[in-house]
């Protein structure tokens, strides 16, 4: 069988999850820019076809952003009342913030068109936080992505729209998502003595890597079982739809790799990817996929999509 041309390239180091669902991710917003892309991996490259290319793409989706259901002034002030500790709080207050928390259980992403993609993936349909959330309990994941995305901005105008890296490095104040498994590494106390997180430190860390990744989880979820989680790559060039089922491993691929991944607990709060593990038997995903189950994301909102 002979596969198209890949006009999207990238290497990508498929026992990090965070660079595998970054994939996903690229193949998810490649063909919502043009319809009807396929993407695949091969030895270490991943390649989408049927495109435009991978500057136009991060340019596209770095002037896109995100945009929350709750309004800018709502955030703000959320924000304010759970930074207050509640014994300060007026009664007024309290019903307030109650009030916000509850929109804010239910708060989707917007990305816009050309993408029009809405995000949710974090929470169930009961807006209780989901399995592959990494993030603490207070962060408000729109003022993370927010940074992100001006950092992407930002890169994107200095190289006059030429990315010559897709996962490039920055060492910025702010927050990563902590998808990409080589971050885990700098919030562990094991081998260096102390936390980096608990005091604060920061480290490089590569933002365009985070948001790919977090677009992918609305469609591109991995299978769980005992708090572990299930992914696979595939060699046959597939649209977003079909490759996410075959990421999952609930198509019949022979032969094609699957891979394991737990979750690092940073601190009490806030977790990272872990470095994946090859899984050694051989077969079809779809024989492992048999005997767990699916993350507690709901198909209609893992696959939600309209126009914001």
């Amino acid at each position: 069988m002979k596969y198209p041309e890949p006009t999207i390239a990238v290497n990508v180091d498929v026992t990090n999850p965070g660079q595998f669902f970054a994939c996903c991710g690229l193949l998810e917003l490649a063909d919502r820019l043009w319809p009807g892309a396929e993407g695949w991996f091969q030895n270490t490259q991943f390649n989408i076809a049927r495109t435009g290319g991978l500057n136009e793409l991060v340019a596209e989706l770095a002037q896109a952003g995100l945009h929350s259901s709750l309004s800018a002034d709502e955030l703000r002030r959320l924000g304010t009342l759970l930074s207050k500790k509640k014994a300060t709080l007026t009664q007024t207050e309290r019903k307030e913030k109650t009030c916000l928390q509850g929109k804010w259980r239910l708060e989707r992403l917007g990305l816009p068109r050309p993408f029009e993609l809405w995000l949710d993936w974090w929470r169930d349909a009961h807006g209780e936080r989901t399995a592959l959330k990494t993030w603490a309990a207070k962060q408000l994941v729109a003022e993370m992505s927010e940074r992100m995305f001006a950092i992407v901005r930002e890169y994107v105008t200095m190289q006059n729209g030429h990315i010559p890296q897709p996962f490039f490095e920055v060492n910025d104040d702010s927050l990563p998502f902590n998808f990409d498994s080589d971050l885990c590494r700098t919030g562990a106390a094991r081998d260096a003595g102390f936390s980096a997180d608990t005091l604060g430190l920061k480290s490089n860390y590569r933002p365009l890597l985070e948001l790919l990744a977090f677009v992918a989880l609305q469609r591109f979820q991995p299978t769980e079982a005992e708090g572990r989680f299930t992914y696979c790559t595939w060699g046959t060039p597939l649209s977003p739809p079909v490759a996410a089922v075959a990421a999952s491993g609930a198509i019949s691929l022979p032969m094609e790799p699957r891979y394991s991944f737990g979750l690092y607990n940073r601190t009490k709060y806030m977790k990272a990817f872990l470095p994946a593990n090859p899984i050694k038997e051989s077969g079809e995903c779809s024989n492992y996929h048999s005997s767990t189950r699916t993350s507690p994301t709901t198909d209609r909102r893992r696959l939600s999509s309209a126009s914001t």
